[in-house]
């Protein structure tokens, strides 16, 4: 048996996962297939590898205990972080953002000398020329980000050659956790189906996605949902899309200094009449000379700092300085 496929054994016999690993293509379970990719097998010999599950059960005696934590210090599967004696049996915690590792050393005190943060990872997007025939807005993640709130204003901007594509569905996480959500979304759904300028896509396969995000030109994202990182977010920008959000979360860490940020509102009207400003602001410059060029710099930026070429190579070198 090799080393990665008795880590996923693990987590694919893992019952107190909330989502099935081999059906799921969500943030986390996709980047840890891609660093099973990059990273030969041999550097996981002796690493209990263990991901975004704070479960007693999980650790190995006989390995070292590296907990992979992606999920948001609020999440079910994060709270037993506060337990001294479940963080004593950890050698480590990997974090995928600064903000996220401050998050859970207030919240749980978690000892520095057993964090690390390494940053999530895409593979190189090749330029395309966009379409000049009209501006595409893509959304192309899970309805409770903030899907709602985009709906909203773009129905209420009413803009001539302006489409919204929605790629999102519960299914990402697999069948069963779909049969379980999907009904709570069916509304919003059902309103991209049948309004005027959005095409609904559902679900799509990641590779469908970077296919439709070179023809893209910016990802709206009033996101209202704490990010601890934000692949979708990377992916766009390294596909030469202008990206509007929030500052939640870690989003202004990952997307800094290319995302054009509003700041989060807990009057949610408000959040709506700011994105609307934003996003009408870089639709009318986008075009512009400047905004290209800074979208060709974007695009070679994001690509090389996010590349899980650079990123396995952290990889690499933690697992091989865990083992010293």
């Amino acid at each position: 048996m090799t080393e990665k496929k008795r880590i996923l054994d693990n987590i694919e016999n893992d019952n107190s996962r909330p989502v099935l690993f081999s059906e799921s293509h969500g943030g986390s379970e996709s980047q840890l297939r891609l660093l099973f990719k990059y990273v030969p097998d041999e550097y996981f010999k002796d690493i209990n590898l263990i991901l975004n599950n704070a479960n007693p059960s999980l650790i190995d005696k006989n390995r070292l205990n590296v907990l992979w934590m992606q999920h948001f210090v609020n999440q079910e599967e994060a709270k037993n972080l506060g337990s001294k004696d479940f963080v004593d049996q950890l050698d480590y915690v990997v974090f995928n953002s600064h903000w996220n590792f401050e998050k859970f050393q207030y919240q749980f005190k978690i000892p520095e000398n057993k964090s690390i943060v390494i940053r999530n990872a895409v593979e190189q997007i090749a330029f395309h020329k966009k379409p000049k025939d009209k501006i595409s807005l893509i959304y192309h993640t899970t309805p409770w980000r903030g899907l709602r709130h985009l709906l909203n204003v773009f129905k209420k901007m009413n803009l001539k050659n302006v489409e919204l594509n929605v790629c999102s569905s519960t299914k990402i996480y697999g069948k069963k956790f779909g049969e379980k959500y999907d009904e709570k979304y069916k509304s919003i759904f059902d309103e991209c189906i049948n309004s005027d300028n959005i095409n609904y896509f559902g679900y799509l396969d990641n590779t469908k996605i970077i296919e439709l995000l070179k023809k893209m030109h910016i990802y709206s994202f009033p996101s209202i949902w704490p990010e601890t990182s934000c692949i979708s977010a990377i992916e766009s920008m390294a596909a030469g899309c202008n990206l509007v959000t929030t500052s939640l979360g870690a989003l202004y860490e990952t997307c800094t200094p290319f995302g054009k940020f509003i700041t989060i509102d807990k009057d949610l009207q408000n959040l709506e009449d700011k994105f609307q400003t934003k996003l009408s602001e870089c639709i009318e410059n986008y075009w512009s000379n400047e905004n290209q060029e800074l979208l060709r710099l974007q695009t070679e930026t994001i690509n090389k700092t996010y590349s899980w070429e650079e990123r396995s190579k952290e990889w690499i070198g933690f697992l091989k300085k865990l083992k010293n």
